[in-house]
């Protein structure tokens, strides 16, 4: 199985301090996953520890709070649980420009809803209700496994104002 790791460090917008937008696709070498050997990723490792420190997972980091030792069963399930937050990691990246974009283009704002009502996240809670702008460092994802997502900020409805033309109605009473 080939996998493509990132060689130039992470390649989330929040885990760059000054990440203001899109970032230029970086350079990708391919590696083989051998099915005992674990891959590389920074990310990955960046938000085990800060979890871990927390002392708090999110749901989808189920069984991958600790590395279980090489060449065991274990080792290979935790292999594939990685490679698909891994999948789903890069999916979501590549996607939240273009929901943002959605609703730019609409001229509608958005903000910032975890899905589920589970504990709380170390990582997203600060973001939890925010309305963000046009820099996707403020979009979801913020962390592999995260189930935040933008929902659209529905604007009160303004008061009709009469028409000209229209007579006011008489009060009876």
């Amino acid at each position: 199985m080939n996998i493509l790791v990132d060689v130039d460090g992470p390649r989330s917008a929040t885990s760059r301090q000054s990440a203001m937008g899109p970032s230029p696709l970086p350079q990708r070498t391919t590696a083989t996953a051998v099915a005992a050997r674990d891959f590389a990723w920074p990310d990955f490792d960046r938000w085990q520890a800060f979890f871990t420190a927390c002392d708090t997972f999110p749901a989808r980091w189920d069984g991958l709070h600790i590395a279980p030792l090489p060449h065991t069963p274990e080792a290979e399930t935790y292999r594939q649980r990685k490679l698909v937050l891994f999948s789903e990691w890069l999916d979501m990246l590549a996607h939240r420009s273009i929901v943002l974009a959605h609703y730019a283009r609409q001229g509608i704002q958005a903000r910032v809803v975890r899905q589920h009502a589970g504990p709380s996240c170390p990582a997203c809670d600060p973001f939890n209700a925010r309305e963000v702008g046009r820099h996707l460092d403020a979009t979801p994802p913020f962390h592999p496994g995260c189930r935040c997502v933008l929902l659209a900020v529905h604007a009160a409805p303004t008061r009709r104002r009469s028409r000209p033309y229209q007579r006011p109605r008489s009060r009876t009473g």
